[in-house]
């Protein structure tokens, strides 16, 4: 799947509006699970439009590969006093996964640095930005869907079929599914 919500960072300033220009995410695994094995791209998205994103694939563009820790720089996204701000968190996951990979992932802010209005910058590295996480799961495609086969009510009786070279034997309806 491509940019599929995995969780939703909110931010509201209360003494004036701010500019956030970074923000560090940690993606947790259970097990033995890797986040630069399982995703390609981490995205982040404000007011429906895309305004950043991570290779999450390279091992190399994580801050501290223990922890799955994530920055996005420079992203000039301007918050308004007293307005809540949600930032959208979606991932792209790659193909052929382990099930190593296929296991529940917890999503966490780990730290936001922003500009106030006097342009004095400030990171916030605890609570309240690493109060809440988000958990999902990665799982095949078609986990959990069924295929069932049943004969219809239509289904015609039993007959013989009887083939002559001579006439036409086409369009003969022999059995009638129904596939749910």
């Amino acid at each position: 799947d491509e940019d599929v919500e995995i969780g939703v960072i909110t931010a509201e300033f209360v003494d004036g509006d701010a500019e956030i220009s970074r923000l560090d995410i940690t993606l947790d695994g259970t097990g033995s699970a890797q986040p630069w094995d399982a995703f390609d791209t981490i995205t982040l998205w404000v007011d429906g439009e895309k305004v950043a994103e991570v290779d999450a694939s390279d091992e190399d563009n994580y801050l501290d590969e223990d922890a799955g820790e994530l920055r996005f720089a420079d992203l000039d996204i301007v918050a308004m006093e007293d307005e809540e701000l949600e930032i959208t968190v979606a991932a792209s996951v790659q193909n052929n996964l382990d099930s190593t990979e296929l296991v529940d992932w917890t999503l966490a802010a780990s730290a936001l640095r922003f500009f106030d209005a006097d342009d004095v910058a400030t990171t916030e590295d605890g609570a309240p930005v690493t109060d809440d996480t988000s958990t999902f799961d990665i799982q095949t495609a078609g986990t959990d869907e069924e295929l069932s086969v049943s004969l219809s009510s239509s289904n015609p009786d039993s007959t013989d079929i009887v083939v002559d070279t001579d006439t036409d034997t086409n369009d003969v309806t022999i059995l009638v599914a129904d596939l749910e």
